[in-house]
């Protein structure tokens, strides 16, 4: 049975399997996490696949082939098998000038010694969990130019690197932040998304982090047009705009484009802090008590826009 098959060249990949749900689906060691305990589960019929621990999912066993930069033999056994499924299977390769992450990177899980302890309680002290480390394989770097560096990594839907972010852990640094040399129109945080459900929509990594619920952050104060076009082909419904408290002309900016495309839009006000630093519980009181912005409010928040920056000048 093709079914069988599909196990059998995952196993010979990710190692031996357990059967859940009747035998309708296989349970591997994610390769994105690598919890001790079987985690990923395969629905053997669908090929969707997703990580109970760390949120790692796809919706074709291909995704997964390269997401673990399998042989080429593998794509051509994983071809054959598909042809079963009634899938017509593309291999997809990497292109040679993919993004990679800077040189010494070492993710945090693996990690040992002061600089890795010295990383992990910054980001600790950012509101960053441990199941955050493992979900969003948040790394960081011991030598060389990004020396006591933080490096956040973003993976496309296909599980490719797409972008990085750099935050120092130095306190006496002088440069506190770092961005990979490639363009930002990109979709933040892409593998981890369902574009079925609400978005919440966010400037930086540290913010889509904290608020834990399908957020994607824009990387500054723009939407670019990767998203803005998945947003529209997906229909998506809802739309939460987490801008800092800083960037409300932006914020009523983007505001105005999703309204004129018939998407409700809930706009959430911080006057003060950023997402990332008013904690987790306020956080979800917040997202649950931000009503449906109209272009009336839109209105008002401009003109309040205006008279304050009048006031300060």
């Amino acid at each position: 049975m093709k079914e069988d098959q599909l196990v059998y060249l995952l196993e010979s990949l990710l190692g031996r399997s357990k059967m859940a749900r009747g035998g309708d689906e296989a349970v591997f060691t994610c390769p994105n996490c690598n919890h001790h305990k079987k985690k990923l589960t395969l629905n053997k019929l669908t090929q969707k696949y997703q990580c109970w621990v760390c949120g790692f999912k796809g919706a074709r066993a291909l995704q997964l082939l390269k997401f673990i930069k399998a042989p080429y033999t593998a794509f051509q056994e994983l071809q054959s098998i598909d042809a079963q499924y009634n899938f017509k299977t593309k291999q997809v390769e990497q292109p040679k000038d993919q993004l990679q992450l800077p040189e010494g990177f070492t993710t945090l899980l693996k990690g040992r010694g002061l600089t890795r302890d010295k990383a992990y309680h910054y980001i600790l002290s950012r509101g960053v969990t441990a199941q955050d480390v493992v979900k969003y394989n948040i790394g960081y770097i011991e030598n060389g130019p990004l020396s006591n560096f933080i490096i956040i990594p973003s993976y496309d839907r296909n599980g490719f690197l797409n972008y990085w972010v750099g935050r120092s852990f130095d306190p006496d640094a002088y440069h506190k932040h770092k961005l990979p040399p490639t363009s930002k129109d990109i979709i933040g945080f892409d593998m981890l998304v369902n574009f079925n459900l609400p978005l919440i929509l966010c400037e930086g990594a540290f913010d889509a982090i904290a608020l834990k619920r399908n957020a994607i952050p824009l990387f500054g104060k723009t939407v670019m047009n990767e998203l803005q076009k998945k947003i529209i082909e997906f229909k998506v419904k809802v739309i939460y705009l987490s801008l800092d408290s800083d960037a409300i002309i932006d914020a009523i900016k983007i505001s105005e484009n999703f309204i004129n495309n018939g998407i409700e839009l809930r706009m959430m006000e911080f006057q003060e802090n950023d997402p990332n630093e008013i904690g987790f519980e306020k956080l979800l009181y917040l997202i649950k008590e931000t009503s449906v912005t109209k272009f009336s409010d839109l209105m008002k928040m401009k003109l309040n826009g205006t008279r304050k920056k009048h006031m300060e000048i």
